[in-house]
């Protein structure tokens, strides 16, 4: 396993970061401290932030319908959307 860039130990500790912010606001709000903080507790921008960076970080792509990771790749999921 090869040793993180600076770049990516900086995109990861915003990740945290995010994270961070994200448990304090569900603290605030009564939340059980014994429970993780969900993505509710973040803007949507903080939403596309962290997961845009967690892509960057972990190497995930999306192409085509279809996500790459790791020298693996599947098909997404059809939407349920209408």
């Amino acid at each position: 396993m090869k040793e993180p860039t600076e770049m990516k130990t900086q995109q990861y500790q915003r990740m945290i970061e995010l994270s961070d912010l994200a448990r304090q606001r569900y603290l605030d709000a009564g939340g059980d401290p014994r429970r993780s903080a969900d993505e509710r507790y973040m803007t949507d921008e903080e939403k596309k932030e962290y997961f845009e960076l967690g892509r960057q970080v972990f190497g995930v792509e999306i192409r085509d319908g279809e996500v790459y990771c790791q020298g693996r790749s599947w098909k997404l999921a059809a939407s349920s959307e209408k």
